[in-house]
């Protein structure tokens, strides 16, 4: 729709000069980010554990996206914002935010999305919202390894390492069937990377309700909240502002 390339993953970044966008935790960084030099820092998540040696120009706000950030740094550079640019951008508020839905979403939010959605086009955006919402939650032809691995955040925590994933549904039911291979990865990934607890969150993004799914030797700090085995979390649609504050919670 946007007519762009898919940009290359870069998983080496030694001897380069770097920007870090919608992270600061070096779990989710290229492993050599050490002998990078980093000029600046995007983002919209608690500050992590990345350290660096020069001062830096950091843009970290309390919205819903990281694009959101992006935008308010292009309007005062004066910066173009293209058509395409502008359609992305958008649709990343949009998603971050599940249309203005999300309790991450703020006043910033929607008023870049008011500007951007002008420029990218978008004539009908409750239309739009709709579109790109049953595209974010279709997840036909995906593997369990895949749904896992497909929003999966590291996280340092009491000295150990964990991981916390999140899979947005129109309904839970979508993955009625799959519930045993997904908790059979979480613990592969527990065994494999000697982790404390590998957990994935099942968000139905209509009904605000998450199902948990839970593995690792930490489990049974959560397990007290299951019944008959199953962990609901009521009005649950974000893992940074609700997932993961209540995780840090219960696992402290």
């Amino acid at each position: 729709m946007a007519s762009v390339e898919q940009p290359e993953l870069r998983t080496s970044v030694a001897g380069e000069q770097v920007w870090l966008v919608d992270y600061t935790d070096l779990a989710q960084a290229p492993d050599d980010l050490n002998q990078a030099e980093i000029l600046g820092i995007v983002d919209h998540h608690r500050l992590g554990d990345v350290m660096t040696v020069n001062p830096l120009e950091a843009w970290i706000w309390p919205v819903g996206c990281t694009s959101t950030i992006l935008f308010n740094l292009f309007k005062m550079e004066n910066a173009e914002i293209t058509r395409p640019l502008a359609l992305l951008m958008s649709s990343a508020i949009l998603s971050d935010t599940v249309g203005f839905a999300s309790p991450t979403c703020t006043q910033k939010d929607r008023d870049a999305v008011a500007e951007l959605s002008v420029l990218a086009g978008i004539t009908d955006l409750e239309g739009f919202i709709k579109a790109l919402l049953i595209a974010k939650t279709d997840i036909e032809g995906l593997s369990a390894a895949q749904l896992v691995e497909k929003d999966l955040k590291a996280y340092p925590f009491n000295g150990r390492e964990l991981v916390v994933g999140q899979v947005e549904l129109a309904t839970l039911e979508q993955v009625t069937d799959m519930i045993d291979a997904l908790e059979a990865d979480l613990q592969r990934r527990c065994d494999e990377e000697l982790l404390a607890l590998a957990a994935l969150m099942l968000t139905d993004i209509t009904t605000a309700q998450t199902r948990l799914l839970f593995k690792g030797e930490w489990s049974e700090k959560l397990a007290k909240h299951a019944k008959d085995g199953v962990l609901m979390m009521e009005n649950t649609l974000s893992r940074k502002k609700q997932g993961w504050p209540w995780l840090q919670t219960e696992l402290a």
